[in-house]
């Protein structure tokens, strides 16, 4: 008689081997661009330089910018495999790997574009301040013969004015901002043969990324699956940041815009 350990071990193996004789789902196939790889090529546009990836005919391009604080992913999928593929964008993923390893999160565009559109909760509370302001005049008079100095103090009216204007002027500033996100965003597609589909990929920075930054040097991967394969894109970044301008209370941007550069 066969003692119970040993029955118990052949049992647990026969599980995992009846498990794989089943047939598990297989991972999908990692596709890594390559500068000089033959399913790999890169080419610039208007400055921006773009990577490509194929493999069993389909084709995957990128390009990857910033837009402090947000990371974006221009990304293009063309199909040319007899077949319909899936082309999920929340399953894209964008990793920080130098100087630390470190996630940014995806960002849903009408989520993004729903933030961008909210004013500022201060915008107008200093209307409101601008509303209560005053303005002083000052003249000369006399009273009983007596030359005196007058103060008059009357409503801010142009201050009020003013600070109106550039709420106004704000909100149409991220009104038109958040309406480029929703049109420009890649979607979630079911991309038939012969089919191209491509749009923009929102990335959140991750904690304390700000420092990041400061030491000069940044490497990154940019991973994006398609059908039974995940296409990887190694980025990097060097240098400091760009002088930025302030847009309104809440937005920073970039007085040019920065690439990151394909890893060679």
């Amino acid at each position: 008689m066969r003692p119970k350990a040993l029955v118990l071990r052949s049992s647990v193996l026969a599980m995992l081997a009846a498990g794989i004789a089943l047939g598990q789902t297989p991972g999908p196939t990692v596709v890594r661009w390559q500068f000089g790889a033959p399913n790999s090529d890169w080419l610039v546009r208007n400055g921006l330089e773009i990577v490509m990836a194929g493999q069993d005919g389909l084709t995957v391009k990128v390009a990857l910018t910033v837009h402090h604080p947000r990371e974006v992913a221009l990304v293009d999928v063309t199909n040319e495999t007899g077949q319909r593929v899936e082309v999920v964008p929340s399953r894209m993923t964008f990793d920080l790997m130098v100087p630390e390893p470190k996630t940014f999160a995806y960002l849903d565009p009408d989520t993004l574009a729903a933030s961008v559109r909210k004013i500022s909760k201060w915008a107008y509370v200093f209307v409101a301040m601008a509303s209560m302001g005053t303005q002083r005049s000052h003249s000369t008079g006399t009273v009983g013969g007596t030359p005196v100095n007058i103060t008059t103090t009357t409503h801010d009216q142009a201050g009020e004015d003013r600070a109106i204007a550039a709420v106004q002027l704000n909100e149409a500033r991220k009104a038109g901002l958040a309406s480029e996100i929703e049109r420009g965003a890649l979607r979630e597609n079911t991309v038939l043969p012969g089919e191209d589909v491509g749009g923009a990929v929102f990335f959140a920075p991750p904690s304390h990324y700000q420092k990041d930054y400061g030491t000069g040097k940044l490497e990154a991967v940019l991973r994006v699956p398609v059908g039974d394969y995940v296409f990887e894109f190694p980025f990097w970044w060097e240098g400091t940041l760009p002088t930025t301008k302030h847009q309104g209370p809440e937005e920073q941007v970039f007085q040019f815009p920065l690439w990151w550069k394909a890893r060679r």
